[in-house]
């Protein structure tokens, strides 16, 4: 009888043992490299850039934004006293196959969200609801 017991205890303590996981926490670390705030708005843009080229050209492309051409604030006025506000944010991109050519185009995005220009109110929130990115304009380069 003592056997068994000893035996039950011990299958219990190994059984359990192998159950029991230390959780490590890792520690974030800064990335060295020189970044700007063009490299905050690419990540932004990168999903809704991607599905407009694959659009443009119909298939997948690699794509690199080069730069900011420029930055607009756009209002029109929807009622007596109200207006609406976006930004236009011209790209220049690079686009490409893996192992084919390579073209530089333009891209100009509309940039609507509930707190830009016009009357909009401002956010009451930290969260950013309702952020639009939308295609008004694409050149094809060369």
């Amino acid at each position: 009888m003592k056997n068994l017991l000893f035996l039950l205890v011990g299958l219990m303590i190994f059984a359990n043992g192998h159950y029991i996981y230390a959780k490590t926490e890792t520690k974030a670390e800064r990335v060295d490299g020189y970044f700007t705030t063009e490299d905050i708005l690419f990540s932004i843009f990168e999903p809704k850039l991607n599905k407009i080229v694959h659009d443009q050209y119909g298939k997948e492309m690699i794509v690199n934004p080069i730069k900011v051409e420029d930055v607009a604030i756009m209002q029109k006025q929807t009622g007596k006293d109200s207006y609406n506000g976006w930004y236009e944010v011209k790209l220049s991109i690079l686009v490409g196959e893996p192992d084919g050519e390579t073209f530089t185009d333009t891209v100009v995005l509309e940039i609507d969200a509930p707190n830009i220009g016009g009357t909009a109110p401002r956010l009451k929130s930290e969260k950013v609801n309702g952020l639009e990115i939308k295609l008004v304009k694409y050149y094809k380069g060369s």
